[in-house]
């Protein structure tokens, strides 16, 4: 999934992300700063970002990190959006996908809980 991207610009928007899975088979995704629940990703939707984010949580299982470090999801002023993992120095050009690819992620940007 689109490795290696460096960026070009600074960062314009940015939101730290935690990942949790639930019982019902959903993904909750948080806020990395006040762990509200910021959109839930149901059984069986939004595949790009369910399989996205289970990529990253994967390589953090199988270098043995833990989940204490939130992913970092940000817009950059060359207009590029990337979900970054500082624990394993693995960053993500979103738009390497696609707009709408892109754009399911680019509306964290905004939330900060779900109403």
């Amino acid at each position: 999934m689109g490795e290696a991207y460096a960026p070009t610009g600074d960062v314009v928007r940015e939101i730290s992300l935690r990942v949790s899975d639930r019982d019902d088979g959903s993904l909750a995704i948080l806020n990395g700063d006040s762990g509200k629940i910021i959109h839930i990703v149901q059984a069986g939707e939004d595949g790009f970002i369910r399989a996205t984010l289970r990529g990253l949580v994967r390589d953090r299982k199988r270098a043995g990190i833990g989940d204490d470090v939130p992913f970092r999801l940000a817009q950059w002023s060359d207009g590029a959006l990337t979900i970054s993992d500082k624990t394993t120095s693995r960053r993500i050009n979103l738009e390497a996908f696609g707009a709408t690819n892109a754009g399911a992620f680019a509306r964290f940007l905004n939330k900060r809980s779900l109403p």
